[in-house]
């Protein structure tokens, strides 16, 4: 090799080095401090994000709205970690594998591209891997089996994405698997995400100040200096919706700030609605309505309703990803032999058809495609049942997790795609099958001695009065036994 070529491969190591680590001048350190290192990318973070990622709290929270970058800052955030710290683990954590991969897959690889990271991407098992054999994992935790998954790790840093849209199984998801997980490491915990209608939960706790050892970081769209007009297009947009300055939905999606509104929720249960258990000395009929789904949770929700009461219960919520349809099927039995369903109905969209005729096939399983037609009619249906009463669910229902959050997109015309509906629609489907609106109330005879109960006798004497006389002009001159004879 000469020294022409020897001068141009120097070269192209000081670059490779500017691209990843940003400073040359750490060349020149004695004793250089992996924790210490500037990286290229700081340049084009906001300083809102820059202050957000080297915060040295362990717990903290960044409360944006949309478009804002917080999940742009957090794959950064990952980066640096792993690049600091070798052979450590960081996790990212969305409500599903699906989401996840959604929301950080490609972040992560274009960021691979741009600084040359020499990170090497599992695609089946979502993991980042880097030359220093740091790793960062993507996962979802919307049920029991992903968040048993996540235990038996430590983690230099974890990040919850759209930590709004988590229901109450968050608390055990935080306070029993990943902060134990995180004190090997003295790692860090990062909540993000938009507030949302319910303006309750872990989220809302720990960004607003009422859950204590939390920081909290805030921006908005409008200091995204990469999205210059972000002003003129909210204008655009509050005038074409119609919303001033105080509407709920600009308040939350582009303001940041928590505003609670009912009718921005897809679901509105009250505390009416809550039970303790189906009501005794009632014959009750029950339905099963499922969801489909494998990364997306499959959904059971089972149904009661009685013909001498005026009310539908929900009695047993389940719902768990991944998985297969045999698995599917022998839960369906399970729940056949414990409730024995006057019907059972499953969505039979996509492959959910195939799914269910297999199902009649080969497990003699009497499955009813799941009645669709008409939703937001029917959500609008079953909320005025809700807010009647007449819906009731027992205490604990996992369901309310996903209504407490569930809400409509900017327009009100379908359900907000960051948030879960797996159980919501099962009982929908379930729902509509019931028939407890045949139900009709007994007729109490009013009190003897009383107005109303001579009113009623009275009625009773006049009405068979009625009726014999009518028999009577109605009888033939045959039936009174008049003869011909009598006639002459």
């Amino acid at each position: 090799m000469n020294n022409s070529n020897k001068q141009y491969d120097a070269r192209q190591v000081l670059k490779e080095y500017l691209k990843r680590h940003g400073d040359l001048s750490e060349l020149r350190d004695e004793n250089p401090d992996a924790e210490n290192r500037s990286f290229a990318w700081h340049k084009h973070l906001l300083p809102q994000q820059m202050e957000y990622i080297t915060d040295e709290s362990r717990l903290k929270t960044a409360l944006c709205s949309r478009r804002a970058g917080k999940t742009y800052a957090s794959c950064y955030y990952l980066i640096e970690t792993c690049m600091k710290f070798a052979e450590s683990t960081c996790a990212y954590i969305a409500l599903t594998r699906a989401s996840a991969k959604k929301l950080m897959w490609s972040e992560l690889q274009r960021a691979n591209r741009k600084y040359y990271l020499n990170i090497h991407f599992n695609n089946s098992e979502l993991t980042a891997t880097f030359p220093n054999h740091s790793q960062i994992i993507l996962t979802g935790a919307n049920d029991e089996a992903d968040i048993d998954k996540l235990r038996g790790l430590k983690y230099q840093l974890v990040i919850l994405d759209e930590a709004g849209s988590f229901g109450r199984h968050i608390d055990a998801l935080v306070e029993e698997v990943l902060e134990p997980a995180l004190i090997d490491c003295d790692g860090t915990l990062a909540m993000i995400g938009t507030p949302t209608a319910s303006c309750s939960g872990f989220f809302y706790e720990a960004s607003t100040g009422l859950r204590p050892g939390f920081s909290q970081h805030h921006w908005t769209i409008l200091e995204n200096k990469y999205i210059p007009h972000a002003g003129e297009y909210l204008d655009k947009k509050r005038e074409s919706k119609g919303w001033g300055d105080d509407n709920p939905v600009y308040l939350r999606e582009w303001c940041g700030r928590w505003v609670r509104s009912d009718d921005s929720l897809v679901y509105r249960y009250h505390s009416h609605n809550i039970v303790d258990g189906l009501p005794d000395d009632h014959d009750f009929e029950y339905i099963l309505g499922v969801d489909l789904g494998y990364h997306d949770a499959t959904a059971f929700v089972v149904m009661a309703y009685s013909r001498d009461l005026p009310y539908v219960f929900i009695v047993d919520c389940q719902k768990q990803s991944k998985m297969l349809p045999t698995d599917i099927a022998e839960r369906i039995g399970d729940l056949a032999d414990e409730y024995d369903f006057t019907r059972i109905v499953a969505d039979t969209g996509g492959l959910g058809k195939s799914i269910v005729e297999e199902f009649k096939v080969r497990y003699g399983l009497p499955i009813y495609p799941a009645e669709k037609t008409k939703k937001m009619s029917y959500i609008d249906m079953m909320n005025s049942d809700l807010a009647d009463g007449i819906l009731k669910v027992t205490r604990d229902s996992d369901i309310l997790d996903e209504w407490q959050n569930l809400q409509w997109d900017e327009d009100h015309r379908k359900e907000d795609g960051r948030f879960e509906n797996h159980l919501a629609d099962a009982a929908l489907y379930a729902w509509r099958e019931c028939r407890h609106y045949r139900y009709e109330a007994p007729i109490e005879p009013p009190k003897y001695g009383t107005p109303e109960y001579w009113e009623m006798i009275e009625d009773e004497h006049w009405g068979n009065a009625a009726k014999n006389l009518d028999r009577k002009d109605s009888e033939r001159w045959w039936a009174a036994g008049t003869s011909i004879e009598r006639l002459q």
